[in-house]
């Protein structure tokens, strides 16, 4: 039996940008202990942790950044 979690969060710059950084540190150290401790199933991504910026919501949009590793 495994435990999955699958988290997709889209957080405006100027939010983002209030965040403490030690904060955002403490979460990525985190997010990458428990990445450390998954296991890969066939044919799914389940050892994946990224991101990116966005610019979807801008007008007229334009592609997002490169995905990043956490």
């Amino acid at each position: 039996m495994l435990r999955r979690f699958q988290l997709d969060l889209a957080i405006p710059e100027k939010v983002y940008s209030s965040i403490l950084p030690l904060e955002i540190t403490a979460f990525r150290d985190k997010v990458r202990k428990l990445k450390a401790l998954a296991v890969s199933l066939p044919g799914e991504a389940t050892t994946r942790a990224t991101w990116h910026r966005c610019y979807h919501d801008e007008t007229p949009s334009k592609p997002c950044e490169p995905e990043q590793d956490i």
